[in-house]
């Protein structure tokens, strides 16, 4: 009968057995938080998309995370897009002298 008394006193010792770690996970989840919605204020968007940003990232510990997930990344404007490469093209056209130099080398041609 005693031991179960026991037991259970035990039990609830390792629920309280890392006190500062909680803490200092619930600081950064508040950093991180507080970093997040300093974001989300300072961009461009509607309203009712950085309230519910605000309310993803104020969920202690997975918030912040998930936030990184749910979060896209800006869209660039058409002209600082990359422009994809025309059909035929050489990537490293600028090499071609080097590589006939180097050819010319090792073939003991001048």
């Amino acid at each position: 009968m005693f031991d179960v008394i026991d037991n259970k006193k035990k039990g609830s010792d390792k629920m309280n057995s890392h006190p500062v770690l909680f803490a200092v996970l619930m600081f950064v989840s508040l950093c991180a938080t507080i970093k997040i919605w300093c974001m989300v204020l300072h961009r461009p968007g509607r309203t009712w998309v950085k309230c519910l940003l605000m309310f993803i990232s104020a969920i202690p510990f997975f918030g912040p995370v998930f936030f990184v997930f749910v979060d896209a990344p800006p869209v660039l404007p058409l002209a600082e897009q990359e422009k994809p490469f025309p059909k035929g093209t050489e990537v490293y056209a600028g090499f071609r002298p080097l590589i006939e130099a180097i050819g010319r080398f090792f073939k003991g041609t001048p």
